[in-house]
């Protein structure tokens, strides 16, 4: 056995214990770190963390190390983070800098939408070559509870959806009390949670900017269906979601979507969009139902514009979406209320997902291997992906989740 190692990760307490190992081999070292965005917006990509001279390597999330000689970087969507900066500016050129360094060892996407993002980005940096030779893919991981399906003996005469997300336009809040509002004008027994701290508009990047424009759909949260929680401990989140038929993403703009991971490993099927990373996990009739939507070149929403988020046209665009979501949602739903035997093998299928491809088991074994190769490396070298990473393109994500039982299925863990 390799020599344990001293790994320091970003003590975020929430967001990097999806992209680290849940345990591990080597010495996992949580860190503080100075979160620069505090001090100026343009500065979200980068960041200082807790000096320790014992440090074999860093594996950061999201925020460049600046302080850091040898790290690897998990990133969501885009890498680095320059939303508020000229792409051209200083600031943005030093950023890149810091990735194509030597001292950067891997870049690791969450998934193949966010390595589209990636490339997208950097379509015309001279040095997409170095970059692209450091970037795999390796989807978050969760720890699959060892528990028995809740539902296993509901008989579904009131189906029960569960929405969690604190962007609540955004995650599909709003669609999710259509939802319940059509289920009262047809009369069909749905039921709808609501967790969430209700944040909406102008610091949301999807969100109408119009005032007033989500007061509408906050005033049907008040629906007799309809359950509001508030904001809520994971452990209370995850019991919510395990007595529930659905969990509910109907997202417009998701790096990932941790709930809809957190719902598969209680044995709960996910009702959501077919947007950003979704698609590569949440397959439409098998583990949930996947609603389409129309999507930009890199598999992202698309909309009217960022910069048009406060006109007229942005904000009935948003409006007829959630309505026509709703209007599907609640036809597909219908088919499975007091239909057991059709809930069950979605619930069998969302499961076998959570297990498959987000168990934390072997995914702190693959980045257990990877830092031990990453600390054998000289600065100079280039970076040596494993071979059986090499693979050029995933493979198709089948019904039966397919070659997803072996432990380097392509959507899980693949080379650039």
């Amino acid at each position: 056995m390799a020599e344990s190692l001293r790994i320091a990760v970003y003590d975020d307490k929430y967001p990097t214990s999806f992209v680290t190992p849940r345990s591990s081999r080597h010495t996992i070292l949580r860190k503080r770190f100075l979160p620069l965005n505090f001090i100026s917006s343009k500065l979200e990509g980068v960041t200082l963390i807790e000096p320790d001279r014992s440090v074999d390597l860093v594996h950061a999330f999201n925020r460049i190390p600046l302080n850091s000689s040898r790290f690897v970087i998990s990133f969501e969507s885009h890498l680095p983070r320059q939303f508020a900066l000229r792409k051209n500016g200083g600031i943005a050129r030093y950023m890149r800098s810091r990735i194509i360094r030597p001292g950067c060892r891997r870049i690791i996407a969450l998934s193949h939408f966010a390595r589209r993002c990636f490339l997208d980005q950097h379509a015309d940096n001279p040095d997409i070559g170095a970059l692209t030779d450091k970037l795999i893919v390796r989807h978050p991981n969760i720890i699959v509870p060892a528990v028995e399906d809740a539902m296993a003996d509901n008989n579904a005469e009131e189906l029960v959806l569960t929405f969690v997300g604190a962007h609540f336009g955004r995650k599909g809040g709003c669609v999710a009390v259509k939802i319940a509002e059509k289920a009262i004008e047809r009369n069909l027994p749905i039921r709808v949670n609501i967790v969430s701290s209700l944040q909406v508009g102008g610091p949301v990047w999807t969100d109408p900017t119009s005032p007033g424009f989500f007061d509408p759909y906050f005033k049907l949260l008040d629906l007799k269906n309809v359950q509001y929680h508030g904001v809520l401990a994971n452990h209370a989140v995850r019991r919510l979601l395990r007595n529930s038929h659905f969990g509910v993403l109907a997202t417009f703009g998701d790096t990932f979507g941790y709930s809809a991971l957190e719902s598969m490993s209680e044995h709960t099927p996910v009702l959501g969009t077919r947007v950003c990373a979704l698609p590569e996990f949440l397959e439409d009739g098998v583990n949930g139902i996947s609603l389409p939507v129309r999507l930009n070149e890199v598999g992202d929403w698309w909309s009217p514009g960022y910069d048009l988020r406060g006109d007229r046209d942005y904000a009935q665009y948003f409006r007829d979406e959630v309505e026509r979501l709703a209007t599907e949602a609640i036809e597909r739903l219908t088919a499975y209320i007091g239909r057991p035997e059709l809930m069950a093998p979605l619930r069998r299928e969302a499961r076998r997902t959570a297990e498959v491809m987000f168990g934390s088991g072997p995914a702190g074994e693959f980045l257990d291997s990877l830092y031990e190769r990453v600390a054998t490396e000289r600065a100079k070298d280039p970076a040596c992906l494993d071979p059986a990473l090499d693979t050029s393109s995933p493979p198709a994500f089948s019904g039966s989740l397919g070659a997803a039982t072996q432990p380097s299925h392509g959507p899980v863990a693949s080379a650039a």
